[in-house]
């Protein structure tokens, strides 16, 4: 019997089939690992907000949702059980919301919810920010207030976001005043009348007043507090303010109202 020659270069057996390339779904996986590595807080923070148009929605889902689900969604569930065992005073703020760093969306420890609000945790969400001690509320530059922060912080602990980011676009003070004019009455957002703006309050509904002349950059909120039937203001105007009469924190200027139920 002869015995079988080694096979010469030529004659070697064909390679495996390369089992290693991804499948799609593979793939997709991974990019969005990629991506969730390279995206800041506030980036995952802002692709699962509730106030992005649904093309932003559908591109959140088809990014972020196969590799951090829990991220994706946690705008949307973040305080749906209102927190109602601490009291602030406005004086002591918690480290926490302290932050000066403008993206990033501070971690409120007291929250209210739709249908389970009231004016005396309203009063408390408001006071845990100590708008008047808070160093996260102090002006960038003279005439540059951080009114929009506060509203924006508050409005997140109330669940019912008036948003500093919309996708990756950062808004200003003027911008904020428009969303809410113009983007608000489509996620809840309704106009009050003088009566509507003291019974919202007495309900715990979030309020917020501006200036309609839109030169004018202020916004801030009406605080559950009333001096002879006339409301008060929280927030950062000509003054920083936690008890303030609309003309000191805006001056003689027509005034408009926003509620959230």
């Amino acid at each position: 019997m002869s015995q079988g020659k080694s096979p010469t270069p030529d004659q070697k057996k064909p390679a495996k089939p390369d089992t290693t390339t991804p499948s799609p779904e593979d793939a997709r996986v991974n990019d969005a690992k990629i991506l969730n590595s390279v995206l800041t807080q506030h980036q995952k923070q802002s692709f699962g907000s509730g106030f992005n148009d649904s093309s932003a929605e559908r591109r959140r889902n088809s990014l972020l949702a196969v590799a951090i689900p829990a991220v994706a969604t946690s705008a949307g569930t973040q305080g749906l059980q209102p927190v109602s065992n601490q009291k602030f005073d406005g004086k002591t703020v918690p480290l926490a919301l302290q932050n000066r760093d403008l993206w990033k969306a501070v971690p409120a420890p007291l929250q209210s919810v739709p249908g389970k609000r009231s004016e005396a945790l309203y009063a408390s969400v408001v006071n845990q920010f100590g708008v008047t001690v808070n160093p996260r509320y102090e002006e960038d530059a003279p005439g540059k207030g951080r009114g929009h922060i506060f509203v924006w912080d508050v409005s997140r602990a109330m669940n019912c976001e008036i948003p500093h980011f919309v996708g990756a676009k950062e808004l200003s003070l003027v911008q904020t005043c428009d969303w809410l004019r113009h983007e608000g009455p489509m996620r809840g957002w309704k106009r009050a009348n003088d009566y509507e703006l003291l019974e919202g309050t007495s309900r715990g509904w979030m309020v917020v007043v501006m200036p309609k002349d839109r030169s004018i950059r202020q916004i801030a909120i009406v605080a559950p507090q009333k001096d002879e039937g006339k409301p008060k203001l929280t927030g950062v105007g000509l003054i920083r303010s936690d008890g303030a009469f609309a003309k000191e924190m805006f001056g003689a200027n027509p005034l408009e109202c926003f509620y959230h139920e």
